[in-house]
């Protein structure tokens, strides 16, 4: 059974902005060194960085497949933030935010996401 244009998420650009976004904030620490106080700093960027990639990969898609792949870039990125800075109550948090964020990029914004 194939499934519809409409629904099909584009798997490999959402691993890559997924795992981009959480990896650039990395870059945060090549300027500032790593504290405990500068490390919600990061994770509000790879926030950021998450809600703009979820946004950029689904610049063409429409209906259904909007949410569905900014959920997988939202996923993406939390895992891969959670597998890096660990499974601490903060880093819950966090990821939480990081999933919520990828589809709140992706379906803010439009006007209509009906095909």
């Amino acid at each position: 059974m194939t499934t519809p244009p409409t629904t099909r998420v584009p798997a490999a650009a959402a691993l890559l902005a997924g795992v981009g976004a959480q990896l650039a904030d990395d870059a945060f620490y090549l300027v500032l060194p790593p504290t405990a106080l500068l490390a919600p700093f990061s994770a509000v960027l790879a926030i950021l960085l998450t809600a703009g990639a979820a946004r950029l990969v689904t610049r063409r898609l429409a209906g259904a497949s909007v949410a569905r792949t900014g959920l997988a870039v939202g996923a993406v990125s939390a895992g891969v933030g959670l597998l890096i800075g660990g499974f601490g109550w903060l880093a819950m948090v966090f990821a939480t935010l990081t999933l919520i964020a990828g589809v709140a990029g992706a379906v803010a914004g439009r006007k209509d996401v009906t095909p």
